[in-house]
């Protein structure tokens, strides 16, 4: 901060208009530097040093809002784009979750990042950088709930494996590693859906019932079994979209109508209760349900929820196969989803959803673009989204595609 040299009085300005520079992501104005010297020569004049006092200094940048709040400040000339400052911070906190390095805060001094083909290179230094993964982590988080996960810790002693094998930790990094590969390697935004490999260590294939798969790394494994290819055979997700105790189909279903398809059912009338009441001869959680969907005002939305829940209902609150609940009654994960479409369980599912790719290509096209942009897309966005759909359906569909058209994009440029 004051350089290889010993601190000189006569520098301090100096010294705190560069630090103020780096924290504020852009160069300080002159107005504010002022005010921050009027701090350190407050200090100086109640007696403190004057290196102490130039720490004062450094602590009001800290605690300053230009500091703790991200600004993306606009071009005077052209009020619906960010200046070169706000892009760059912008992409950086986009793909690593962090503040702008000096590459890029320099190109922005020069009005250099927002030139053609200058943006892109940087998106691909950013990506190949090991701090990216901080965009997997923290996409994931936002997208599938995975923040979520530990939340709702499964029951101790039904799930002791899941607290000894600390599989809560090993299902977080499956599906990070999952989603690394599908960006470094391009591939089709499909394998979210269904895939025939995963990353698996030796207590999750375990879980699986992967054979072959020896101690703690985790390493790229084939799938043989396609109920588990994609995120919905993966033990993160079934975790997540459980409650602790036992599975929910209508919180999994709700899940993937927000998550997946982007058409998140309506909430419940507030005179609804969640269960109806009255189950007596309800022997499933499908029997119930079906009472439950009895009521005029539950029907609609449960139509559209229940079957989407119930084709992952094999799969227990930690992501085990089951054919039977506890209680030895057998599962019936089949369903009929609101367009005709009928499935017996969760392979015939994945493939309804595969001839529904439209409607997840845009649903995962918008929260991308809502991460990146830091706030909810409203329906002035919609013809960006539409024109990242157009060009991802033409120039191929890959994950690490999508990445670059949300970067390129009109509105990730905009305030």
């Amino acid at each position: 901060i004051v350089g290889e040299r010993s601190f000189n009085p006569q520098k301090t300005r100096k010294v705190i208009q560069q630090f103020a520079d780096r924290a504020y992501r852009r160069p300080a104005r002159k107005a504010e530097v002022d005010r921050l010297m009027r701090v350190v020569e407050a200090r100086v004049d109640l007696g403190h040093s004057e290196f102490e006092a130039m720490k004062d200094g450094l602590k009001a940048v800290l605690c300053s809002p230009a500091f703790l709040y991200l600004e993306e400040p606009k071009r005077s000339s052209d009020p619906d784009r960010l200046t070169d400052y706000g892009l760059a911070s912008r992409l950086a906190y986009f793909l690593w979750g962090s503040q702008p390095d000096r590459e890029l805060i320099d190109l922005a001094r020069r009005k250099r990042l927002s030139r053609s083909g200058v943006l892109e290179a940087q998106m691909n230094r950013l990506l190949a950088d090991s701090r990216s993964d901080r965009f997997v982590s923290g996409f994931l988080d936002s997208w599938l709930t995975l923040r979520n996960l530990g939340d709702a810790p499964p029951d101790r002693n039904q799930f002791e494996d899941y607290y000894a094998k600390d599989l809560g930790s090993s299902m977080r990094t499956e599906t990070q590693l999952f989603a690394r590969h599908v960006l470094d390697e391009n591939l089709s935004v499909e394998r979210f859906l269904d895939a025939d490999f995963t990353f698996a260590n030796e207590d999750l294939a375990e879980l699986y019932g992967i054979e072959g798969v020896t101690g703690d790394a985790f390493r790229k494994v084939s799938l043989k079994d396609p109920r588990r290819g994609g995120l919905l055979g993966q033990a993160s997700i079934l975790t997540v979209t459980a409650n602790g105790v036992d599975t929910s189909p209508v919180l999994r279903g709700v899940w993937l109508l927000e998550n997946l398809l982007g058409t998140p059912p309506s909430p419940p009338p507030p005179d609804v209760e969640p269960l109806d009441p009255d189950i007596r001869g309800a022997t499933t959680i499908r029997d119930q349900l079906t009472k439950h969907r009895e009521t005029d005002t539950c029907k609609q939305c449960h139509r559209k929820i229940d079957p989407l829940g119930f084709a992952l209902e094999n799969f227990d609150p930690i992501g085990q196969w089951r054919s039977k609940y506890d209680d030895r009654a057998e599962i019936d994960a089949s369903g009929r989803l609101p367009s005709g479409e009928t499935f017996e369980d969760v392979v015939g599912f994945k493939k309804a959803l595969l001839n529904r790719k439209g409607a997840f290509t845009r649903a995962l096209s918008e929260k991308m673009l809502a991460y990146a942009m830091g706030r909810r897309i409203e329906i002035m966005d919609r013809p960006q989204v539409d024109s990242i759909i157009a060009s991802l359906d033409e120039d191929g569909d890959g994950f690490g595609d999508l990445v670059r058209l949300v970067v390129l994009s009109e509105a990730f440029a905009s305030p």
